[in-house]
């Protein structure tokens, strides 16, 4: 039952970073163009009851293809490295979330702290500065 309970858990976390899709440019973007984007991660592991949130943060130069991240994966890869080799913290899952709209990120990071910490009793730490996503 835990492991179905694990594997939802996964699922209802790596599924909307796939289909969160963007409306295009608003006013809280940086730039007036169809360049840049914001992207948040997300680093957990199921039996450390701690999970590491980064800032919200604005890639410039970035074009979204088809609703889809290019290089989406290697967002994720950068995050789980730092978490591995930075932190000490090895075999971490890390999901990314991205949009061109700041709010809907924060509305995104609010529903997934929400669950975290009310059904599954984790805590959360932002890694702050620490960490930076860099262009793929």
């Amino acid at each position: 039952m835990k492991k179905i309970l694990s594997i939802f858990f996964i699922l209802f976390l790596i599924v909307p970073a796939f289909v969160f899709a963007n409306d295009g440019d608003d006013k809280d973007s940086k730039k007036n163009s169809d360049e840049g984007v914001y992207v948040w991660g997300v680093s957990l592991s199921f039996p450390d009851s701690v999970v590491y949130f980064t800032e919200i943060q604005y890639i410039d130069g970035v074009v979204i293809e088809d609703k889809f991240l290019p290089n989406r994966h290697m967002y994720s890869y950068e995050l789980k490295d730092y978490m591995s080799f930075e932190e000490g913290k090895p075999g971490r899952t890390s999901v990314i979330f991205f949009s061109k709209k700041r709010s809907k990120l924060e509305g995104k990071e609010s529903k997934v702290k929400k669950r975290l910490v009310e059904r599954e009793n984790k805590t959360v730490r932002y890694l702050g500065d620490k960490f930076k996503f860099t262009k793929h």
